[in-house]
């Protein structure tokens, strides 16, 4: 690390100077935090200089990595010399400057060295900060989500080091100003750290670690702009794995003894995966090699190692010394090939790398992004970012976050109007070879209408109905959000069916339909062949409640409100009517009637076409 240098003038990239304006023009009107997301190598330390510049009073800039705290000091000394460095690792303690740029790691412990007012607290790669246990127990309450499918607390989450400084902060200034700065504002394990976004949107129901995103800038206008390199993706012309037996966890990673039994499966497949990264290597500045566990980047370093003698390996485990002289070795190209395994996704600066190669499965977005986003960098005597991705994910870089897991790789992002209030959503969902929407996994619309304040959108694309109310609910709700109800657990209704001897259960695989005057007949039928058939008599009032209430709501594209009161007013929808996933029918006078019809189903049973 350098020691401070004299002030000099610079000037901020458009974009960088749009995330200041908007950081500016959001805290001279409100206190709420606020989140700029700027894609890797956007040069975040820039924007984090400029604004503890421009602020008033004493600041504080919070990251948890010692490289990253070097790194925006040594950017912000470049144009002030009122800075000091709180880091053990950096072996620097000062509080007296007006600027201070500290690792979680060494502040939280000693929140008595911060006793005094300060404006501002800046807090680099802030996805890091975890959501209070209290507030994802308020949130399950309030939503009546189930336990199996809730959102998982953070490791440390009950004792987090980010909030018990900004508490300590808050004693001194309740009127404290938080911003927050990452490249990944959405973890599949934890969901989005903001809950409104500043072009009138919501990411979700609950407050969250961080009030509003104020400024976002996209990778692909970056690239196109020309301030990072472009990338080259390439498949891969040898071996390949194969991960799709495996299941990803809650947070879209897999188990490491599931991956090695796999590996160790296929030794050979690991072997010419190296031969081909050292070949192509050979003309490229610096690769970067990201492993799937510890087993396998030991193997991956023992094959490169048998190519070349410029190879490294750094885990979790690795000695801190050990892995400074690596990176450093790296960065000043006396390595050539760098392995690691989970480490050095963030927080990490070589722009001469022109080579990721990924060799681990992943389900997140964010974290592909991240890992391309090592080489996106722009250097000397580079052109393009060589990618290649051996473990198939699948991604393409520009996808936009989604906000959930992908459902399968047959997926894509698509954009789905709410019916209501039109906002356009971004959902996974499914699209035929002409590019329409075939089906989506969206559940509710995030739009936000324009109230004082703005409210919340209340459609709901897929919903558990309350009987007693007829309230829609999500689809994973205990307990219905208007009347309390408790609500019937769908795994509940099929395995309380299947006991019974008049009860008839079928996974509908489809239907077909046919008019008769004011009546429509519905035949389900499952993969066996298995049929069960009802009708809707729109003559009867509540039959025809009924079909809207179960059928209407739910049809693709649809207008709303769209209420079917005839035959004649279905007609342009029978094509689109939804197939429930189970219909439950009991015997009565030798005959199956249906009972039930379970739509929108997430639980234990085989859905149809699942096997």
């Amino acid at each position: 690390m350098q020691n401070a240098k004299p002030p000099y003038q610079y000037k901020l990239r458009p974009y960088q100077q749009q995330a200041v304006d908007a950081t500016l023009a959001h805290f001279r009107k409100s206190n709420a935090s606020a989140v700029i997301v700027l894609p890797t190598g956007s040069g975040k330390s820039l924007v984090i200089a400029e604004l503890a510049k421009m602020a008033k009073g004493h600041i504080l800039v919070l990251t948890h990595v010692k490289e990253l705290v070097a790194q925006n000091y040594e950017k912000y000394c470049a144009f002030a010399d009122n800075a000091g460095i709180y880091s053990a690792g950096l072996k620097r303690k000062q509080t007296d400057k007006q600027v201070t740029f500290a690792s979680i790691q060494s502040a939280a412990p000693n929140l008595q060295d911060f006793s005094r007012h300060y404006s501002l607290v800046i807090i680099d790669e802030c996805h890091r900060i975890s959501l209070p246990k209290r507030t994802i127990e308020s949130a399950q309450q309030n939503n009546g989500q189930d336990k199996k499918n809730e959102r998982k607390p953070q490791q440390g989450n009950t004792d987090n080091q980010y909030q018990k400084v900004i508490s300590q902060l808050k004693n001194y200034n309740p009127q404290l100003k938080i911003l927050g700065l990452t490249a990944t504002p959405y973890r599949l394990d934890s969901g989005w750290i903001y809950q409104y976004h500043y072009y009138g949107f919501a990411r979700c129901e609950q407050a969250v670690q961080f009030d509003k995103c104020i400024f976002e800038q996209p990778l692909a206008v970056m690239i196109k702009q020309g301030y990072l390199t472009p990338p080259k993706r390439v498949n891969a012309a040898t071996e390949h794995y194969d991960f799709s037996s495996l299941k990803a966890t809650a947070n879209g990673e897999y188990k490491p003894n599931e991956i090695n039994a796999l590996l160790n499966k296929f030794p050979r497949v690991t072997q010419a995966i190296c031969q081909q990264i050292f070949e192509i290597g050979e003309t490229r500045q610096g690769v970067m090699v990201f492993a799937a566990t510890v087993e396998h980047a030991q193997e991956i370093t023992n094959y490169l190692l048998s190519y070349s003698p410029s190879v490294a390996l750094i885990t979790g485990a690795t000695e801190q010394i050990a892995r400074d002289n690596y990176i450093q070795a790296f960065k000043d190209k006396q390595l050539k090939y760098l392995v690691n395994v989970s480490v050095l996704t963030t927080g990490f600066d070589a722009p001469h790398v022109d080579f990721i190669a990924i060799l681990r499965p992943t389900q997140s977005v964010s974290l592909y992004q991240q890992i391309v986003g090592r080489g996106l960098r722009l250097a000397e005597n580079k052109n393009d970012c060589l990618v290649i991705d051996y473990a198939g994910n699948d991604f393409d870089l520009f996808y936009p976050e989604v906000g959930s897991v992908r459902p399968n790789k047959n997926t894509v992002p698509v954009q789905v109007p709410c019916p209501k209030c039109e906002f356009a959503n971004i959902f996974w969902g499914k699209v035929d070879a002409d590019g329409d929407i075939i089906e989506h996994y969206g559940r509710r619309c995030w739009g936000l209408i324009k109230n004082d304040p703005p409210t919340l959108c209340d459609y709901r694309f897929k919903f558990k109905q309350c009987p007693n109310c007829q309230q829609e609910n999500d689809i994973a709700a205990r307990k219905c959000g208007h009347c309390l109800q408790v609500l019937v657990d769908p795994d509940e209704q099929i395995k309380n069916a299947l006991k019974l001897k008049d009860a008839m259960v079928i996974r509908c695989a489809g239907l077909t339909t046919q008019v008769d005057g004011n009546v429509l007949k519905i035949t389900y039928f499952d993969e066996d062949g298995a049929e069960l058939k009802e009708s809707f008599n729109f003559e009867n009032k509540k039959q025809t409640q009924l079909f809207n209430q179960q059928f209407v709501k739910r049809i693709l594209n649809a207008p709303h409100p769209l209420v079917i009161t005839n035959v004649a007013k279905l007609n342009p929808y029978l094509d689109k009517l939804p197939e429930p996933d189970f219909v439950i029918a009991r015997q009565v006078n030798k005959q199956w009637r249906v009972r039930e019809r379970i739509f929108d189903y997430q639980g234990n049973y085989r859905k149809a076409n699942q096997i």
